[in-house]
C-alpha cells in the first residue's frame, strides 16, 4: 500500500469528486492544498481557502506546490480542454511551451500523461483520488434492483467492442448503444453532453439501451478514470436508457448511496463488468 501523502495539493476540475477528496483529507488529517485551476471548480472550493490559478500559471503552481510543502498531486474532476492560443503562460509555461503544443495535438489520456510526467519531473508524486476515497472504485457485479436484460447484455458487449476499437486513438471513455445501435460516441464534449445528445435522439421512446465507462487502453490509471454520480443517473433517465455499465476497478462512483438509490428509482441497473484480462 502507497505511503499517504505528507501533504496533498488537490487540482479542481468541475464536480463533486475534488470536493469529496478534500473532506478526506481533512477526516485523515492530511493537509492539502486545494488549487482552483481556470475557475472550474464549484461554489464548494470557497471553504478551503484556494489557490486559484489561470491554466498557464505552471511556474506559479510549482514554486506555491513546494514552499507549502506539497509531496504529492492529485487531478480531481473535469477540466474543459481550452484552446491552446487562449491560454497566457508565465515564464516556466512558457519555456515548457512546445512540449505542451506537441501534447495539446494528443488525446485527453496523452495530455493528462504528459502534465503528470511534468508534474513528477519537479518532484511530485502524481496519485489517483481513490488512494483517499476508499470506497470510490466500481464494485464487480450489479449493484441495483434491476438486473441487465439479455438485450442489455448484448448492448454492452458492443460498447466493449467499440470502446476497445476506439482506444488506440484515445477518442473518448464512453458509448451508448441501443437495440444493438451505436447511438452516441463520447468525445470532447464529455458524458452529460453526449446523453443529452442522445435524449434529443429518443424523445418518448420505450427505455432501452446503455451507457458503457471504459478506461481507455494504456490509460494512466492516476487520472481521469471515467466517473459516474447521481447526476450521470439523472441524465441517463432523461436519455431513456435502461442501465449503465462500467468496469470494476477502473471506474469511480460519486456519493455511491445517493447513485445507487437514484438508479433504482429510475428502474436503471448499475453494473461493474469484469475486466476482460481478469
Amino acid at each position: 500500500m502507497p505511503a499517504l501523502p505528507k501533504k496533498l495539493a488537490i487540482l479542481a476540475g468541475g464536480g463533486t469528486l475534488p470536493k469529496n477528496v478534500a473532506e478526506a483529507c481533512k477526516r485523515e488529517g492530511i493537509p492539502a492544498l486545494v488549487v482552483n485551476l481556470g475557475g472550474a471548480a464549484d461554489e464548494w472550493i470557497s471553504e478551503y481557502n484556494p489557490l486559484d490559478l489561470a491554466l498557464g500559471q505552471v511556474g506559479r503552481l510549482l514554486e506555491t506546490l513546494k514552499t507549502e510543502g506539497c509531496d504529492a498531486v492529485t487531478m480531481a474532476g473535469p477540466l474543459m480542454r481550452p484552446q491552446l492560443s487562449k491560454i497566457r503562460f508565465d515564464w516556466q509555461g512558457a519555456k515548457l511551451l512546445p512540449r505542451v503544443t506537441r501534447l495539446f495535438r494528443k488525446g485527453d489520456d496523452a495530455l493528462l500523461r504528459g502534465i503528470a510526467e511534468i508534474f513528477e519531473e519537479h518532484g511530485f508524486r502524481v496519485v489517483g483520488p481513490e488512494m483517499l476515497l476508499g470506497d470510490i472504485l466500481v464494485t464487480p457485479g450489479v449493484m441495483t434492483q434491476a438486473s441487465p436484460t439479455d438485450d442489455a447484455v448484448g448492448d454492452i458487449e458492443i460498447g466493449r467492442q467499440i470502446l476497445s476499437a476506439l482506444g488506440p486513438h484515445d477518442v473518448g471513455q464512453a458509448v451508448v448503444i441501443a437495440d444493438g445501435i451505436c447511438m452516441a460516441i463520447e468525445a470532447a464534449e464529455g458524458t452529460a453532453q453526449m446523453l443529452h445528445r442522445v435524449a434529443s435522439l429518443r424523445d418518448a421512446e420505450k427505455p432501452s439501451g446503455v451507457l458503457v465507462k471504459l478506461p481507455k487502453l494504456q490509460q494512466d490509471r492516476r487520472v481521469d478514470l471515467p466517473t459516474i454520480g447521481p447526476q450521470t443517473i439523472d441524465e441517463a433517465a432523461s436519455a431513456h436508457l435502461v442501465g449503465i455499465a462500467v468496469e470494476a476497478g477502473s471506474g469511480f462512483i460519486i456519493d455511491r448511496e445517493e447513485t445507487i438509490r437514484r438508479c433504482d428509482e429510475a428502474g436503471l441497473f448499475l453494473i461493474g463488468l469484469t475486466p476482460p484480462d481478469a
